[in-house]
């Protein structure tokens, strides 16, 4: 009977180290994704949670900066309907981004995979002078029925890892633009 509990307390054992080892490797994932929307509501990304939305002064323009606020995203959106003097292209927007951002060194990219509800999507790298420091600056353009749209991720170094995150977000991306004028 002995040998019947201590056969039975080590199974237990074992079982109880492997659910630690599960847990453990399950708490070192990801965090958990939340859904940050455009201050007008007509699209959102998911990212990290731990990330924070800041506001840039215009309702179409979505900036959202890692907790130590080393990496961001802008996500900017231009509408089509009405500024056809203004831009007409997805070049348009790309001269436009570049400006805004001094974007020096800008290179073409690899496109993530899917940026979904986008056609014309392609992608350039550069360097960004922000607040004194140069940050790698990875952007995507792309364009739906109702907008032009640049995502630009920017960090100190744009490494593989982070890129690969930032494809993912970019194919979070969802436009809602039901009831928008």
């Amino acid at each position: 009977m002995r040998q019947k509990k201590t056969m039975r307390a080590r199974k237990l054992s074992v079982l109880l180290a492997v659910m630690l080892v599960v847990t453990m490797l399950v708490g070192c994932g990801e965090a958990a994704q939340t859904q940050f929307t455009a201050p007008n509501g007509t699209y959102s990304i998911m990212m990290d949670e731990t990330w924070s939305a800041e506001s840039m002064g215009d309702d179409s323009i979505l900036a959202i900066f890692s907790k130590d606020e080393t990496r961001g995203i802008v996500v900017m959106q231009f509408p089509k309907e009405g500024m056809e003097d203004y831009y007409s292209s997805i070049d348009d927007i790309k001269g436009a981004v570049e400006m805004t951002f001094t974007m020096n060194s800008v290179t073409s990219a690899d496109a993530p995979a899917s940026v979904p509800g986008m056609t014309n999507v392609c992608a350039d790298t550069s360097s960004v002078v922000m607040e004194g420091q140069t940050e790698e600056c990875y952007t995507v353009y792309g364009e739906t029925d109702y907008a032009y749209y640049s995502i630009l991720y920017m960090a100190k170094k744009v490494s593989d890892k982070r890129l690969e995150k930032f494809h993912a977000v970019c194919g979070s991306f969802a436009e809602s633009v039901s009831g928008a004028e």
